[in-house]
């Protein structure tokens, strides 16, 4: 028999009301979906970013996270995820764990595709339980729920592949699905691949996208749609030199203010010697002084460039950038394999 709840027993049972495991992207008992395109967004870097902040309880994105051991479903070989997570600085742990989709191989010829991957979560959850682990990764989810053909297009098919993810969370895990988005793009909620049923069954919508669609750089636009009030509706994010982890440059920026800073990172100099003025920045990137002014206090407030000078006549602001958090234009191809 459903056993039906006063509003006062919910709030007993959840002092909190949301618990986030890194705020505002992942919570528990609550399904986030992360879309954007193949091998060019870096939804498996943005990924892995999170989950080595989770491992530590670091920050991400400028806020907190707790702690927790994860696991973690790729369709990678295990060369190229070795690889991804070097670059994510996760390296050996005894806390994250791996299940490689070709560990599931053995269960694929079954006529009954639905029930091999509700197998696959439920021993997602399982093991998860006995390892301490808050979050569960699908990396990516028509891969292991078999999504073929035009499957991943039908409605009731991807809304009856939920059913499992849906199970995880209500065992209260964190889960992280991740997407490749449709080659025609769309609005957020509707790009991810196939039908926008999946979607609309999530409790948090991520797409993550490069400005105006560039194919290199390491500006990223986050942009969501969430039943909580935390998280934001959009944010610019550029990712470090290495890889390993994402800056928040601001939530106001424009594409336009983003190249711009693009455009500063690649003029400044590493050496306070030859800092560049406001002036010399403007001539050597053809913007305006006020957009220079604007992209320089995102970068400040990244902790991108550092500043000399007296900012007043005859010795004014001259910025360099600060080779600690050196972003580097080429490694942007490279964020996500595949």
């Amino acid at each position: 028999m459903m056993r039906f709840i006063t509003s006062k027993e919910l709030y007993e049972s959840n002092p909190e009301p949301v618990n986030w495991i890194c705020k505002p992207w992942l919570a528990a008992e609550a399904i986030t979906e992360l879309d954007g395109k193949a091998k060019t967004a870096g939804k498996t870097t943005w990924a892995l970013a999170m989950c080595r902040a989770i491992l530590t309880g670091g920050e991400f994105l400028g806020e907190p996270t707790k702690q927790s051991a994860i696991v973690y479903l790729t369709e990678e070989s295990r060369t190229s995820f070795r690889a991804a997570i070097d670059r994510a600085g996760i390296g050996e742990s005894d806390d994250f764990h791996l299940l490689f989709w070709r560990e599931t191989h053995q269960l694929q010829d079954r006529a009954d595709l639905g029930t091999v991957w509700e197998q696959i979560i439920d021993n997602a959850v399982q093991y998860a339980e006995n390892k301490g682990a808050a979050v569960l990764v699908v990396d990516t989810f028509a891969q292991f729920a078999r999504l073929v053909g035009d499957r991943e297009n039908i409605a009731g098919d991807v809304l009856s592949a939920m059913w499992p993810l849906q199970k995880a969370r209500d065992a209260g895990l964190a889960v992280l699905v991740i997407r490749h988005e449709r080659k025609e793009g769309g609005s957020i909620g509707d790009s991810g691949r196939g039908s926008s049923a999946m979607s609309g069954a999530m409790d948090i919508v991520l797409r993550l996208n490069r400005p105006n669609g560039k194919p290199s750089g390491n500006y990223r636009q986050l942009d969501a749609v969430s039943r909580f009030d935390d998280t934001p509706s959009e944010l610019t994010i550029a990712l470090s030199e290495n890889g390993s982890g994402y800056k928040v440059l601001g939530n106001t920026a424009t594409p336009a203010l983003q190249e711009t800073m693009s455009r500063i990172l690649s003029e400044l100099p590493e050496s306070a010697e030859v800092a560049l003025s406001v002036q010399e920045l403007c001539d050597r990137t053809a913007s305006t002084r006020t957009t220079i002014q604007l992209a320089i206090s995102e970068l400040e407030a990244g902790g991108f460039l550092e500043k000399v000078g007296e900012g007043k006549k005859g010795n004014p602001n001259r910025f360099f950038r600060n080779s600690a958090e050196t972003l580097s234009p080429q490694h942007g191809g490279m964020a996500e394999n595949p």
